[in-house]
């Protein structure tokens, strides 16, 4: 290869790779009117939206939106020993906490450490007057616990990995797994420690993992290999992604899907600016796989 010629395959791989503002200009803001934001940004609007469309969702245990109800946080909880709390307008896994098993009268997370009462009474206070969600009031949700189906709990036992697919239009242009681990306390956030696993959007199968900024061949808890296997029920999944993007009006979606092992596949959220981690994840620039935008869809409201 000539220098001109590696000059010019460095310069367009680099015109493909997407940042912040470039994201923004190019997707985010013209495909996705502002009006919408708030069915994204709200996980209780999310989650009724999905729900009157006949989507698959994880069910609601409680919700705390007033710091008058955290007196009875003890009577609230008493019939669950492992649930997921998370504040209805965070990101990035801020705010997220998971339990796995009570320990007397606390309780355990999913990396292990041990909360009291008071503690998990003061983390929902915190949601609640917004710590969580740039000081905005907020509304703490307790859900389930969902239990990984055997593919995902052989790949992430610390957690509940969930597999994150972008798609424009309705149609699905990249995914991949987020594979929690225990350095990221059961989070499925690569910033926080989570695996990335790289995912053939065609065939599911799983084409290797990226980790605190390297390439990993195996899940650093477990050694299960991160390439070669197939996602079990992958056309299905890919449907559900189709779905939920055919009766959003958010063109350009990050949407977050975890399979159950009693309920299937669930929608946990969807995002109207999915973060650029992909990029890394899949070595493919997100610019190349989200391809050229076209004029819009019928029936799309401005």
């Amino acid at each position: 290869m000539t220098a001109r010629s590696w000059w010019d395959a460095v310069c367009g791989v680099s015109r493909d790779v997407l940042g912040l503002n470039r994201r923004n200009l190019e997707y985010v803001y013209p495909l996705n009117p502002r009006w919408a934001y708030v069915l994204a940004d709200d996980k209780r609007r999310a989650k009724a939206e999905l729900t009157a469309h006949g989507l698959p969702t994880a069910p609601t245990l409680a919700c705390f939106d007033r710091f008058e109800q955290l007196a009875r946080l003890d009577d609230t909880l008493r019939a669950h020993d492992e649930f997921v709390v998370k504040p209805a307008h965070g990101r990035a896994g801020r705010g997220v906490l998971v339990i796995v098993s009570r320990a007397g009268d606390g309780f355990v997370t999913a990396g292990g450490r041990r909360l009291s009462l008071d503690h998990l009474r003061r983390h929902i206070a915190d949601i609640v007057f917004g710590v969580f969600s740039l000081d905005r009031a907020d509304a703490a949700l307790v859900e389930p616990r969902l239990v990984p189906s055997g593919f995902f709990a052989a790949l992430a036992p610390a957690g509940l990995a969930d597999i994150r697919i972008i798609t424009v239009d309705g149609v699905p242009k990249a995914a991949m797994i987020r594979a929690p681990t225990v350095a990221s306390d059961g989070r499925a956030n690569i910033h926080q420690g989570a695996v990335g696993i790289a995912v053939d959007l065609a065939t599911g199968a799983l084409r290797g993992g990226w980790h605190r900024r390297s390439r990993v061949a195996e899940h650093p808890d477990t050694g299960h290999p991160l390439s070669g296997i197939g996602i079990p029920g992958w056309a299905g999944i890919v449907d559900i992604a189709r779905r939920v993007s055919a009766v959003l009006p958010l063109r350009y979606l990050g949407l977050d899907i975890i399979v159950d092992a009693a309920r299937g596949p669930l929608i946990l959220e969807f995002n109207a600016r999915p973060g650029l981690e992909i990029q890394n994840v899949l070595g493919v620039p997100l610019g190349r796989a989200l391809g050229p935008v076209g004029p819009g869809r019928a029936g799309a409201r401005a």
